[in-house]
């Protein structure tokens, strides 16, 4: 399915709550949550469960789907027009990985650059809703910026 401009507005990260999994343990999660399969549009590992730094395409992006990813006031909203991007691990007790953080600036701006989504519009899940997701050890500085020349 063809990316239709001005379809995504922002990004969203996310941390699984997990150190070990992979986009399927994600999905499965997901539909315990009654969510109609993986709420992430992409999941990169952390080499427990998935390769480290690998990124899973979820059938949401492929076919151009809201996302099931976002809580808080502005769910709806953001579900719609977000790009969900989920990191295997649990970033309140571990950091993450080298590999995890070096793909996600990459797919981060590639998805910026491809859609127009300015720097403030990327968004950590505790900036848009009440959460410590992707958790205090997630690398915020150091990921704004290698984010921060998007207009």
């Amino acid at each position: 399915t063809a990316v239709e401009k001005g379809r995504w507005t922002s990004i969203v990260i996310h941390h699984s709550g997990s150190t070990v999994g992979s986009a399927q343990t994600i999905e499965a999660q997901h539909l315990g949550m009654n969510l109609k399969g993986l709420g992430h549009h992409f999941v990169i590992g952390n080499g427990r469960g998935a390769p480290d730094g690998q990124i899973h395409v979820g059938f949401r992006w492929l076919d151009q789907l809201p996302g099931a990813h976002v809580g808080g006031q502005n769910a709806e909203t953001l579900n719609r027009e977000s790009i969900g991007i989920g990191l295997v691990g649990n970033g309140d007790r571990t950091p993450f990985t080298d590999a995890q953080v070096q793909r996600l600036v990459e797919l981060v701006n590639a998805l910026a650059a491809e859609l127009d989504i300015p720097a403030d519009r990327i968004y950590l899940h505790s900036d848009v809703a009440r959460t410590s997701d992707p958790g205090r050890m997630f690398p915020v500085a150091a990921f704004r910026e290698q984010v921060s020349h998007l207009r």
